[in-house]
């Protein structure tokens, strides 16, 4: 327990300051109460997902619950690997690959003064490194509150309102190019099967293994480093934990196309967000029919169904393919950051010491 903070020297001073307290791992009973008065939190801020990450990956529960002075309950995911004492450590909110974390708040409201009343408990601690990757929503709060001093990743992610029926956002926010392409799709046959039961997952595991492929292909990497580093970053039981933990709010969608899974993609869904997660393909067989246009738009009406007011695509690279592809679905996009709060500087040395260690490779003679 905390009552007050101090922050680190190097840090420079940040908003708010009120009292408050801490409990870690946050009680799960309070952690759903203030999910479920903010329904527009996003599916990876939930402590089941959070059990997700910790059963495939090995953490640790660090998570926290700030209450502060005036009666206010703020969650903060968090893990870190177990065995490693805090100087050692870095705690992760979430881990690459599991979406954005960040605080959520009763109300779903968040003040610059409650962010940075966290980020100056999260700078005191005695932990090597915290990484943070807050709900992109709430980038304009998590800019204004950080203090000098913190490293910053620069982020967008694309988000599609569904405000309305989706006769609204089919007309209003895709593209007429999109609809054009969805119809193309379903003249040439175009199949989708949902599933929330796990039983489409080793549909997707097969296409994923033969996107690493051309993944590896494109990038000029050997297969066999190339699957190597697939089966290390989604092993099989992520996806079949996911499906198994959250249920129904686990949706996996695939594409056929005479009778050939040639795409599929995975959904999340909370209480009034959905989150595009997961994706895979057959690029010679989906391209030319147009199958991703029609999952999309096959789990996005669902959404609307399912009463979410948005539709999370998740983080694109600017100007690239994937960022015009999701545009089209009238999907606006959100610059953010993602931040790392260190007692010591140690991000900046070990960068330095790659780049020198590139240097110095790049002037040695070469042989032949």
């Amino acid at each position: 327990m905390s009552a007050g903070t101090t922050l680190d020297p190097h840090l420079a001073p940040v908003s708010g300051g009120a009292p408050l307290t801490v409990t870690s791992p946050a009680p799960v009973d309070a952690w759903e109460q203030v999910l479920a008065s903010a329904p527009t939190a996003l599916p990876s801020q939930t402590p089941t997902w959070l059990r997700c990450v910790c059963e495939v990956e090995g953490y640790q529960d660090i998570s926290r619950l700030y209450e502060t002075a005036d009666g206010r309950r703020l969650i903060l995911p968090l893990v870190r690997r177990p065995g490693l004492g805090p100087i050692l450590a870095t705690d992760f909110g979430l881990p690459v690959g599991w979406g954005p974390g960040g605080l959520i708040g009763d109300g779903g409201q968040l003040h610059a003064e409650d962010i940075g009343m966290v980020v100056a408990d999260l700078a005191q601690r005695r932990v090597l490194s915290t990484l943070v990757r807050p709900d992109p929503a709430t980038a304009d709060g998590w800019e204004a509150a950080m203090p000098a001093g913190v490293l910053r990743e620069e982020r967008m992610s694309q988000t599609l309102p569904l405000d309305g029926d989706f006769d609204r956002v089919w007309r209003e926010r895709f593209r007429s190019d999109t609809r054009n392409r969805i119809r193309r799709a379903e003249r040439a046959g175009v199949i989708v099967e949902c599933d929330a039961t796990g039983g489409l997952v080793p549909t997707f595991h097969q296409l994923y293994s033969e996107s690493v492929d051309r993944w590896a292909r494109r990038d000029g990497l050997p297969l066999p480093l190339a699957r190597w580093l697939s089966a290390r970053r989604e092993p099989p039981r992520k996806l079949r934990t996911v499906a198994a933990m959250l249920g129904a709010r686990c949706r996996v969608y695939a594409a056929y196309h005479r009778e050939r899974p040639v795409a599929a993609i995975v959904v999340l869904f909370g209480t009034k967000t959905a989150m595009y997660w997961r994706g895979a393909m057959v690029e010679k067989l989906a391209g030319p029919v147009y199958a991703n246009y029609l999952l999309h738009r096959t789990a996005i009406a669902d959404a609307v169904e399912a009463g979410c007011t948005s539709y999370n695509m998740g983080d694109s690279a600017p100007r690239s393919p994937l960022e015009l592809f999701k545009s089209r679905f009238g999907a606006v996009s959100q610059g953010y950051a993602s931040y790392r709060i260190e007692r010591v500087p140690i991000t900046p040395l070990v960068r330095g010491a790659r780049g020198g260690a590139r240097r110095i490779l790049a002037l040695r003679p070469r042989r032949g």
